[in-house]
């Protein structure tokens, strides 16, 4: 089974561009990420901070706040660059969708909820990918729960349901999602590192579109080859992917 590990960037703040990207993990691989991380906070924090970590929060990260705080900035990176770089050596596919507001508010879909559209786009990413690449499998959706926004959790429930219908017959509707499981969830990004490289991935993506931060854009390169899916609204008339890769 694959585990599409998905959170969000540029939902609680100014931030011109709306982004919600999925990891593509598959299930032997979950181990290993959370050892991977649990050694890397180890080695970042002081004794004394270790039992009050909860998640690499990425903009908490980069930024050196909250539980970074004070935190040697080398040593802060080099922790993004191992997390990074342990999505391309272990092949992990990334799909993305990503709202420019500004450009949104000015189109006939003004109305529409960027969130909601980032969503569809990852949906769609991740079953088409797993689709070309792997038929016979499925995927379970792991969502961050929006620090329990009641709003936003609807608005993607509502999503998923519309996309992936409920009691399948045996001749599936063309169109029709076969490759993801029957619901989706929603987790605590503190409980999941999968939902934390997720979360890594959607503010290094957020940062790329913004164009405005060199260093932000190295990183945003590191991973780069491993996104199979993306659409960037409004503007793309067609996705770019997908690409198959395993």
């Amino acid at each position: 089974m694959y585990l599409a590990y998905t959170d969000d960037s540029g939902t609680r703040d100014r931030a011109a561009f709306q982004v919600v990207s999925s990891l593509i993990v598959k299930d032997t691989q979950i181990r290993y990420l959370e050892a991977l991380a649990g050694v890397l906070a180890y080695d970042l924090l002081p004794e004394d901070r270790r039992e009050q970590f909860e998640e690499f929060h990425a903009w908490a990260l980069y930024e050196g706040c909250e539980i970074f705080d004070g935190i040697n900035q080398t040593n802060r990176f080099d922790a993004i660059k191992i997390l990074l770089q342990t999505i391309e050596s272990e092949k992990i596919p990334i799909v993305y969708g990503a709202v420019d507001k500004a450009a949104l508010s000015r189109s006939l879909y003004a109305t529409a909820d960027p969130i909601d559209v980032c969503f569809q786009v990852c949906m769609q990413g991740v079953e088409q990918w797993i689709a070309q690449s792997d038929n016979q499998a499925l995927g379970l959706l792991i969502i961050d729960d929006f620090e329990g926004n009641k709003d936003i959790k609807k608005t993607c429930r509502q999503a998923f349901r519309k996309f992936r219908k409920r009691l399948r017959s045996i001749i599936v509707p063309v169109g029709e999602a076969w490759h993801l499981h029957d619901d989706m969830y929603f987790g605590s990004s503190v409980d999941s590192v999968g939902i934390q490289m997720a979360d890594l991935c959607s503010f290094f993506i957020r940062k790329h579109h913004d164009g405005n931060d060199p260093v932000a854009e190295t990183f945003y390169q590191m991973f780069q080859g491993r996104i199979v899916y993306s659409q960037l609204l409004p503007g793309m008339t067609k996705p770019q992917g997908v690409a198959v890769d395993v």
